[in-house]
């Protein structure tokens, strides 16, 4: 008997995966999340954490676990730096694939959720009031800031994906990402909640280079579910699979482990009537590009 659902998971590349140590609890760490890849026989995963970068943990990982590959990140959250352009080198200096801009600190994830901190799932420990941060400075321009993290990024080829950033925001930041250079840039969770899209406006940022990130946490997570597999197979099949990506977003302790995840989001888009190849190009062609390992 095939599985197709399986076999699209061997040497997948999960783009957005959370695991401990965090500032959330996770059920899984670094090497949990190494050793279940490694059982669906997946090729990598990028490590994401709100509050720190991840390349030291991912080269120890893949000391530990010659077989998978791990991909550092940073998100530019207050608790990391904040949007600084030396911390965004430094972290592409070390390994970094991944430059997420703030997430949870967001000026619009606060605004959205009306909290100046994350509202969901919770943290061991309080951090420090601070201002949610946004890419605009006066006059709703880019700050000087954020143009040298794009040249930084730039200059490295490496990805620039947009956090919890809102629409007006994305869409500046990829008009000067596309100016100065940036090959790769992707719109974090298209699916997901503050970040979700109408499928008119995604059309418009592929238009002009984007690749979209879906997670699978809309789906099969029962505190994230609020997407049918219904709607994002609509919406896959509209792109044929092409500039689109996938990630499982998971971590959550009332969620599945990162691979099963992908794997439960995969089945259901098959049954929704995804062709095979549309899914196997968002998890292993596209995701292999954006990290130069194709």
């Amino acid at each position: 008997m095939t599985r197709p659902d399986l076999e699209l998971l061997h040497d997948a590349i999960d783009m957005h995966a959370h695991t401990a140590p965090a500032l959330f609890r996770r059920p899984l760490d670094d090497a949990d999340l190494a050793k279940a890849a490694i059982d669906y026989g997946m090729r990598g995963f990028v490590l994401k954490d709100h509050d720190q970068v991840t390349t030291g943990r991912a080269y120890y990982v893949a000391k530990m676990y010659p077989q998978i590959q791990p991909f550092g990140a940073v998100v530019l959250n207050r608790s990391a730096g904040g949007l600084n352009p030396y911390v965004a080198e430094a972290a592409i200096h070390y390994g970094a694939k991944v430059i997420w801009m703030p997430s949870n600190h967001s000026k619009w994830h606060a605004d959205f959720f009306e909290t100046p901190d994350y509202p969901q799932l919770g943290r061991r420990q309080k951090q420090l009031p601070g201002p949610g941060l946004s890419v605009f400075g006066e006059e709703g321009k880019l700050r000087e800031e954020v143009l040298t993290i794009i040249d930084v990024v730039a200059k490295a080829d490496v990805c620039l994906a947009t956090g919890h950033l809102s629409l007006p925001e994305i869409r500046m930041m990829q008009d000067e990402a596309n100016q100065r250079g940036v090959n790769k840039f992707i719109v974090t969770h298209a699916n997901w909640s503050l970040c979700k899209l109408d499928l008119e406006v995604q059309r418009e940022l592929v238009a002009k280079g984007a690749t979209l990130e879906y997670v699978s946490a809309t789906c099969v997570s029962p505190i994230f579910h609020e997407q049918s597999p219904k709607e994002l197979a609509d919406w896959i099949n509209q792109f044929e699979g092409e500039h689109l990506v996938v990630g499982s977003d998971l971590g959550q302790m009332s969620g599945p482990p990162h691979p099963e995840g992908l794997r439960m989001l995969l089945a259901s888009l098959l049954d929704e009537g995804v062709p095979y190849e549309y899914l196997e190009k968002m998890t292993k062609v596209n995701p292999a590009k954006l990290l130069g390992i194709d």
